[in-house]
């Protein structure tokens, strides 16, 4: 397989995220991380917090022609651990029926003091 990873026209920032998406020629695709906005950030919910990381990730696999039942694996990372239980409600909410493999990362930090940032891979079928 070849392992070679490209840009194309997609990977440029959207009116979604600052962040590009990279496509590998294996028809993987990875998201960069997504934070909530600035207002859901001041709010504090960490399930409202990821919700919104999640609505940007589902705005940006449109994009690319992926629904969120092709994310294939995310990785959360948390400035609250003891907070884990949110973000499985969030994950519940927002995934029907079946969700991607998850990792969760505690980190001291987050850009914009976010609570939460995740990133993903989806796969084109």
């Amino acid at each position: 397989m070849n392992s070679s990873v490209t840009r194309y026209e997609g990977d440029q920032p959207t009116e979604h995220s600052v962040y590009g998406t990279r496509q590998q020629d294996s028809q993987l695709v990875f998201f960069d991380g997504q934070f909530p906005d600035t207002e859901t950030i001041r709010s504090g919910d960490v399930q409202a917090q990821t919700l919104a990381a999640l609505d940007q990730i589902r705005a940006m696999a449109a994009e690319s022609g992926l629904e969120p039942r092709d994310l294939m694996q995310t990785t959360v990372y948390l400035t609250e651990m003891d907070q884990l239980t949110a973000v499985k409600q969030a994950y519940a909410a927002f995934f029907d029926g079946q969700r991607p493999s998850r990792t969760v990362v505690g980190v001291s930090r987050l850009p914009n003091d976010a609570a939460v940032q995740i990133e993903a891979t989806g796969v084109k079928r």
